[in-house]
């Protein structure tokens, strides 16, 4: 292993494979700034250049375009409110209000710290969990992923401010808009009011540039702003990236813990990013002692939403490489990729070619840190758009937006969609809804309702299979440590008000 371990570090530094490493990242990550795009759509298009590649080249080139993506997608995330996947849209949250307050190169600093250092641990992870790959992968099953649906859902109540009720109120819309279309585990077709658009569903791209980028320039329109930075802080400057290195290192319990929720999350075939993005934010939110500064410009949001994201790759290739099922939709391309070029995952990848097993994982590491390089040097200058006029910057964030809504399907009633939730999206700012709430429930309700409808198939609907198995009964209690803790403490607070202000009155 270690001899392996040696002939693919030294293979990946030789020319013209180290060409290959930096003009993959380069790629990835202007895939993944631009909206709709991302790393199912450029592995694609990537792949018929291949054919003519050595099998080395072609895991390069490949593998480094898929580590350049979530960095790029954080990037229009922090700029325009705009996450260039769906990877990215927790980045938002907080990369976009940073950027209003004039530190945009701060928060572009935290992305990149956090997306290479994620991107390292969750490679180191798979490494180590090679030899016990089959039995974690087999662990999870549809019960377990449920109660990560629900685990989810839970936390809304963190992420709606002030209101319980309407964060509530949020979440519920945004389940029952996921239910919209036609499910392959009932087989029926629903809320499509018979048309054929709506039949696969409402886009999760087209929504959350609606509802975080058209209604953001519904908002700047309305409020007549100058700029998207309300005033030139130090993280526009040179010394602001600088400042977000040094948040990533001080907070190392926070990224470890949002590495490891990406890397386990990512282990998991088709829950994908945008799941682990999730997820990895709320713990924090949940964690932190001032919840109040999440959505307000927290770096511990972007450091979250980044380190899970990057991390995830690490646990993706794990069922890809051990056992030819893709983790994500990024890494059936690529698997598609390895399969071309005569490279078997299994014991075919884990034996005679374990040596581009570890190619392939060392381009992973490589392609990130160049990224996050070029990220952090571009930082400044990237930061200044916040600083163009907004009567510059609207046509060309609604052209992005357009385009980010058609590319990935390739249809107008996408660009709609996108408008629709735009304005539904400045409503919500308008009225205190909380949009987060609602893009969870987004997020989430497709593996809730299939988790559960394959669980019961799987049990003869019997419900007892969602407490008996050890690593579902764990979440479950978890779940209900997340619903009643809130209760308790603000059960607690009503019953001492009084006492309070008795004896304030004596």
């Amino acid at each position: 292993m270690v001899e392996a371990l040696i002939i693919g570090l030294t293979q990946l530094l030789s020319w013209p494979l180290i060409l290959f490493v930096f003009a993959g990242a380069l790629l990835g990550m202007l895939f993944g700034l631009l909206p709709g795009l991302g790393g199912p759509v450029l592995l694609a298009l990537l792949l018929p250049v291949t054919y003519g590649f050595a099998p080395e080249s072609a895991v390069v080139l490949l593998t480094a375009s898929l580590g350049g993506v979530a960095f790029g997608g954080s990037i229009s995330a922090i700029i325009i409110n705009t996450p260039g996947t769906a990877s990215n849209a927790a980045t938002t949250f907080d990369g976009y209000p940073l950027a209003r307050q004039g530190r945009a190169s701060e928060a572009l600093g935290v992305s990149a710290t956090a997306s290479a250092l994620g991107a390292i641990f969750g490679v180191l992870v798979l490494i180590l969990l090679l030899p016990v790959a089959q039995q974690i992968i087999l662990a999870f099953s549809p019960p377990e992923f449920f109660w990560i649906a629900v685990l989810g859902l839970a936390v809304i109540a963190f992420v709606s401010g002030d209101s319980f009720l309407k964060g509530l109120v949020a979440g519920g819309v945004g389940l029952m808009i996921s239910f919209i279309g036609y499910s392959g585990v009932t087989g029926t077709y629903r809320y499509g009011f018979g048309t054929e658009f709506l039949w696969a569903g409402i886009d999760l791209i087209a929504a959350i540039i609606g509802l975080f980028a058209i209604a953001e320039v519904i908002k700047l329109t309305v409020e007549k702003s100058e700029t998207i930075a309300q005033f030139t802080g130090e993280g526009s400057t040179g010394r602001g990236q600088l400042k977000g290195i040094k948040h990533v290192l001080s907070r190392p319990v926070l990224f470890f813990k949002s590495a490891t929720i990406g890397t386990l999350i990512g282990l998991i075939p088709g829950a994908g990013g945008s799941v682990a993005n999730f997820v990895s934010y709320i713990s924090a939110l949940q964690s932190s002692d001032e919840p109040e500064r999440f959505g307000q410009g927290a770096v511990e949001g972007i450091i979250a939403s980044e380190a899970s994201n990057d991390a995830k790759d690490g646990g993706a290739l794990l069922p890809t490489l051990v056992f030819g099922i893709p983790g994500s939709a990024t890494t059936a391309v690529l698997l598609a990729g390895l399969v071309v070029h005569d490279i078997n995952p299994g014991r075919q990848l884990l034996g005679e070619d374990l040596s581009i097993l570890f190619l392939l994982l060392f381009a992973l590491i490589l392609a990130n840190i160049v990224t996050s390089g070029v990220g952090l040097f571009a930082a400044p200058f990237l930061a200044k758009a916040t600083h163009v006029p907004v009567r510059i910057l609207i046509p060309l964030i609604l052209i992005v937006s357009f385009l980010g809504s058609y590319a990935l399907r390739g249809n107008v009633g996408d660009v709609v969609v996108a408008v629709a939730f735009g304005f539904l999206g400045y409503a919500m700012i308008v009225y205190s809804y909380s949009r987060v709430a609602m893009i969870i429930a987004l997020v989430l309700g497709p593996l809730l309702e299939n988790s559960f409808v394959q669980s019961l198939q799987m049990s003869r609907e019997s419900y007892w299979i969602f407490v008996t198995r050890p690593i579902s009964f764990v979440l479950m209690m978890l779940v209900l440590l997340i619903v009643l803790v809130p209760l308790i403490q603000l059960g607690k607070q009503r019953l001492e008000a009084p006492r309070v202000g008795g004896g304030h009155d004596e």
